[in-house]
Parts: C-alpha cells; structure tokens; sequence
C-alpha cells in the first residue's frame, strides 16, 4: 500500500454528494527521491518508480461500449488514470473536466496518439456500462483516447486497494435525497474517496501521482453535472486554490514520463 501523510489526506478530500472526505492510504509501492523530478514538476505531485504486477496490468474493466479493458492493452503508451464518480457532487465533475482538457490539449498538440487517459470508477454499484457511457458523451465530443471504465466490485476493489486510493460507503445525510441525473433515481449511500491521478510510463511503471482535486473552470464542467453540483462543488469552480492541480501542471507531468522536457 501507497504512502499518503495525514496532511496529503486532508488536500486530496473529495466531498462527493453530500460530503466525500478524503482518508489516509497506507501502501508499500517505492517512492523515488528523484529531486530532480520533483523540482521539475514544482512539486505538484509524487514522483514515482514501481513496476505494476500483472494481477493488476491484466485487471479486466469494461468500458462505455462493453468492451474489455486491461491496463496491459495500452503497453507503450503514457497513461493517465483518475479515480472517479459519476453521481459525484463535488471535485469529481472538475477533475474529469480538467482531465478532458489535457487530453484535448495534448491531442492538439499531436501527442495523443501516444497516450491514454482513463477515468476508473470507485462506485461499481451504480456506475453500470450505461452510466458512465451517459457520462462520457457530457464531454462533447468525448476524446477517443480517454476511456471511462467500470468493472467488478472485486475488480475496481484490487485496483484502487493497490493504488491507494481510499475509500468508504456512507449512508446519505438528513434532508432530501439527491438524485440520479441521468435516470431520475433517489441516491441511497454516498462513496467517500481520495482524489488522485496515476501516470505510468510506456513500460507500465508507476512513476508520478498527482494528489488532490484540480481546478477547473465552470465553462468546463458540462452543465448537466453542473446543475447536479451542490454548492461546496461549484463554489470550488470559481477560483483556484494553491493546492490545486491544472491542465497545465498534467501536461507537464506527462512530458516527463514521457521522457519529453517539461515546458
């Protein structure tokens, strides 16, 4: 398990529908002492160098088509992964939109043929092959090489129990239940997570986390998931704060994985 101090835990909070806190990771994967990386990157993350095992490179996810996903099919690209949550009220809409926005940018600037980006649920119960493909087509036009998958509760469990990403199922608070932007359904429980992003390397290495939820803009954010928001999350839509993560700060992570110097 993933190392992530108390403070980290404290920045990377994730208040998704009523309020998702985030928690403390413990994990056993190496952290490099790359300054050189860490001053390169600002410091906005954790550089990283940790082989993934093949129980977790030959994970099967299903994306938005039904297709099957591992994350050895895509040996030889830079991968970008996000934690996410479709009936998310808070960060997760902006980390998805800040996440779109890298992938458009590096894709525009004719990188994106070497490169994935996938957003991996932390809410199989609810986040079915119709949800998150009602999710992706928010984003108009969804980017080719940003995938959003889910999978089997034991599936996504293995994945984000080694990453180190935290999480914990609540029940709803007082008042009236949100619900379902897509179909209409009152929300039961809560998921309560971290926020983080894992690139790994064309090798499959782990080599840079990014920690916490980014900035984004409103005009970013598709206004179906904004109308959903409740009003911590857009309030977090209207400046950026010093811990926050951006697109700019992702494309220059993905330079360095890369192997490209950073701009």
């Amino acid at each position: 398990m993933r190392r992530f101090a108390a403070m980290t835990a404290a920045l990377t909070a994730c208040a998704c529908l009523a309020a998702c806190s985030a928690g403390a990771s413990g994990t056993g994967h190496s952290e490099t002492s790359d300054a050189g990386a860490s001053s390169t990157m600002d410091r906005i993350g954790t550089p990283l160098d940790s082989a993934l095992p093949a129980s977790i490179r030959d994970l099967s996810f299903t994306d938005s088509d039904g297709r099957s996903v591992r994350l050895a099919d895509f040996a030889g690209k830079t991968v970008a992964i996000s934690d996410v949550m479709t009936l998310c009220q808070e960060t997760c809409p902006a980390d998805t939109a800040t996440l779109v926005q890298t992938v458009r940018a590096e894709d525009a600037a004719g990188r994106g043929s070497g490169q994935e980006f996938l957003s991996i649920t932390v809410d199989p119960g609810r986040d079915t092959a119709a949800q998150i493909a009602a999710y992706r087509r928010l984003f108009v036009p969804p980017p080719s090489n940003w995938l959003a998958l889910t999978g089997t509760p034991s599936t996504v469990n293995a994945l984000w129990d080694y990453l180190g990403v935290w999480r914990h199922k609540v029940g709803e608070g007082p008042g009236p239940a949100p619900r379902n932007w897509r179909t209409g359904a009152p929300l039961t429980y809560d998921v309560q997570h971290s926020d983080e992003v894992f690139f790994l390397d064309a090798r499959g290495r782990e080599r840079f986390v990014l920690e916490g939820a980014p900035y984004a803009a409103k005009a970013s954010v598709p206004r179906t998931l904004y109308d959903f928001m409740d009003a911590d999350g857009r309030r977090g839509l209207q400046a950026a704060p010093d811990t926050a993560w951006t697109q700019a700060q992702a494309q220059k992570v993905l330079a360095w994985v890369g192997g490209r110097s950073p701009a």
